[in-house]
């Protein structure tokens, strides 16, 4: 039980990097359309949509992790 809650806390701080890291292209991707840069800002957006398609299947990952040990505990 203990192992599982270790895994699903590291699942979880490198979810909220990769979130942290997909705000962080985005407040890129605004900087060069802001300035005209929009080549950069196009090669960027495929990778924003890996991000959040990612950040989607992690979290409901992670909330089949949490839910299991609560279901084993009935």
């Amino acid at each position: 039980m203990q192992d599982r809650q270790r895994v699903t806390t590291a699942l979880a701080l490198i979810h909220q990097n990769q979130v942290a890291l997909g705000k962080s292209i985005q407040l890129i991707s605004t900087w060069f359309k802001q300035h005209a840069v929009s080549e950069v800002t196009g090669s960027l957006q495929a990778h924003m949509e890996l991000l959040v398609n990612n950040s989607r299947q992690i979290n409901s990952q992670l909330v089949n992790l949490l839910e299991l040990p609560a279901a084993a505990d009935r």
